[in-house]
């Protein structure tokens, strides 16, 4: 996923919730993790997003 910058391994979620985030200068979320679609992510952001129930392992 082209969104995180690090090399931490990946695990792939598909999302349950709606997640924006990332840098801004007009209020806009640079980036978007939308409900139903599968990102792979770094591991640590993974069990942070099923944890609080907005993704789960894919």
């Amino acid at each position: 996923m082209p969104f995180f910058n690090t090399d931490e391994p990946t695990v792939s979620v598909r999302m349950t919730g709606y997640m924006s985030y990332g840098p801004s200068n007009d209020g806009i979320a640079s980036h978007v993790l939308r409900n139903g679609e599968t990102y792979d992510v770094p591991k640590g952001e993974a069990e942070w997003l099923v944890s609080t129930d907005l993704a789960e392992l894919a």
